[in-house]
């Protein structure tokens, strides 16, 4: 097996909004890096970048989809005007400039970028996407973003070039004849990694314990639905939080782990026994997965409204109150679930590990790259180099910060936290209103407002530590203190939930681009696999469905893309 696969199968990954690092790379609580090109004067010299700042003011333009976790402003702030803005504009000398903005709910930002695509209408310097490898492809066929490669070797800083070094296959999915063609945004390993979250008071009223298998998992189900967890004298309760909308392998309400304790995962390619790719969604499996599923609806374990919902409709669900159980990261304390806590009053929840099936057999997606997102630079941008200045100056000054800092509390002041009088910090607005002026009941996040969604993340930095402080040690550093501080401890433990089963993750092993017939054939494909899915776990179509689904899958266009994939992946192994 040769080197980047080795490297696939020895470190892991992340998704996501908000958290995480692994333990194996031993690149934990050091102090970031030096940037040479940052600190002091621009190694072209012509850039006019002089001690960490444009000497003149330069203008960088994109466009920005507003998402909920980054929609928190001060009054009388906005994307285009806040704390973080400013200080990049004081600091570095680079004004952001948005050409629009959307609010991006049910995919807008993706509807419109592809939009501007089709259109040929001219990008702006720099573009941010975080979602579908479709639309990636798109923004790199259109011919007017440049290869990065040269840049990030003469402008990135060490913090980010180690990063980058951690996991070379997280340039495949971006990689042209040769050329890399975006900048990956770097994630906290094993963050979109998923974990089994209950309703804790639930288990506690009804004098359960959290399942370990699906037999049991079973069990707990059936009492949520039937038990009345909720005690309104009302049979208004699931069990599990799911949407089939997007698919069955989701990055939240994900339902894949019923696959994967049966020996595949839908919705990737995985390696079969041969050493070959094969997608996931047509292993024989995935059959027995399905009618494990229909039994589930049958039952009630599952909504009836599950085809409809999408990730984020989905998790609500959990947060209203009406399910018990969801599959998800570990930072979900942070978002959706304080709305749990907003809409039942008393409501707890805790982080399990992922059943296994009976015989044993336990998967889950994950273990990929950690990158979450790409930063595209126009090829007509007049400064190129100035994105990777700016992704720089967060790996600098906020991704570790240094004891005694200006950000070794957090972002800003009054926004993302505030010091009480005794000199503790504190991220509680709703007890301390006083201290964050301007918001109402929720702290802002400066850092979500960045063009890499959460300023920069050291890939092993996050996992280290919410390990160290899951087991009770002490928090020693600015990073360590934050966390502590600004972390629910659901989240904390979830961590070290993640990490314990960072053995049972699945990959996708193919990143590459989209093939030839992919192009032509996905849209297709994937439609024929997701409605015969549905349909079976409905019951409107018989379980034997799946065999006929398989063999129409192949025949139009799955075996040419298997065979494609496969190529591939013979020449990046």
């Amino acid at each position: 097996m040769k080197k980047w696969l080795s490297l696939l199968l020895t470190l892991s990954f992340a998704v996501t909004i908000a958290a995480c690092s692994g333990g194996n790379n031993g690149n934990n609580t050091s102090a970031p890096s030096s940037n040479a090109s940052t600190n002091g004067a621009s190694s072209s010299g012509d850039e006019g970048f002089v001690n960490g700042k444009y000497t003149t003011p330069i203008t960088l333009t994109t466009v920005w989809g507003l998402n909920d976790n980054a929609a928190i402003f001060k009054e009388g702030e906005s994307i285009e005007n806040n704390v973080l803005t400013r200080m990049i504009k004081e600091r570095l000398g680079i004004e952001i400039k948005y050409n629009w903005v959307v609010t991006n709910t049910n995919d807008a930002y993706k509807t419109k970028l592809r939009l501007m695509l089709s259109s040929g209408e001219q990008m702006p310097d720099v573009v941010a996407y975080r979602g579908d490898l479709e639309t990636v492809n798109m923004l790199i066929d259109s011919d007017q973003f440049m290869p990065v490669g040269d840049l990030v070797e003469q402008y990135a800083n060490d913090t980010y070039k180690e990063g980058l070094a951690l996991d070379s296959s997280i340039w495949l999915p971006i990689t042209r004849d040769g050329e890399k063609m975006a900048l990956p945004i770097l994630d906290y390993a094993y963050n979109g990694d998923h974990v089994m979250w209950i309703r804790q008071d639930w288990l506690d009223k009804l004098g359960l314990q959290a399942p370990t298998n699906i037999a049991e998992l079973e069990a707990v189900m059936d009492a949520f639905v039937n038990k009345d967890p909720d005690g309104n004298g009302a049979a208004d309760t699931i069990g599990l939080a799911t949407a089939f909308k997007n698919g069955f392998n989701n990055w939240m309400t994900d339902i894949g782990f019923v696959f994967g304790a049966h020996g595949t995962m839908p919705g990737q390619w995985n390696l079969n026994a041969e050493g070959k790719l094969e997608h996931g969604s047509v292993n024989p499996a995935a059959k027995e997965a399905l009618a494990k599923l229909k039994e589930w609806m049958d039952k009630g374990y599952i909504s009836e409204d599950a085809a409809l919902f999408d990730e984020v409709g989905g998790s609500e669900l959990f947060t209203k109150g009406e399910a018990g159980i969801m599959f998800g990261p570990n930072w979900l304390p942070a978002w959706p679930f304080p709305d749990l806590v907003s809409n039942v009053p008393g409501a707890s929840f805790k982080a399990y590990p992922v059943p296994g099936g009976n015989d044993g057999k336990i998967g889950s997606a994950g273990g990929n790259p950690p990158s979450n997102g790409y930063l595209f630079i126009n090829k007509d941008a007049k400064h190129p180099e100035a994105v990777l200045h700016y992704y720089n100056w967060f790996f600098e000054n906020t991704a570790n910060p240094q004891p005694d800092s200006e950000f070794a509390n957090g972002f800003a002041e009054g926004y993302d936290y505030a010091v009480l009088q005794d000199g503790t910090v504190t991220t509680d607005i709703a007890k301390y209103p006083e201290l964050f002026p301007g918001l109402k009941d929720k702290a802002a996040p400066p850092l979500f407002y960045s063009l890499t969604y959460e300023g920069a993340r050291i890939p092993t930095l996050y996992a280290d530590t919410h390990v160290k402080l899951a087991s009770g040690a002490e928090p020693e550093t600015p990073y360590e203190k934050q966390e502590f501080n600004g972390r629910k401890i659901e989240n904390i433990e979830a961590m070290k939930v993640v990490v314990d089963q960072k053995d049972i993750r699945m990959k996708n092993y193919y990143m590459g681009p989209l093939t030839e017939t992919m192009q032509s054939k996905n849209e297709l494909l994937n439609k024929l696999l997701n409605e015969t899915y549905s349909k079976i776990v409905y019951g409107q179509q018989p379980l034997d469905s799946f065999d006929t689904m398989v063999d129409n899958w192949m025949k139009s266009g799955g075996e040419q893309i298997t065979k494609e994939v496969n190529e591939w992946y013979d020449k990046a192994k």
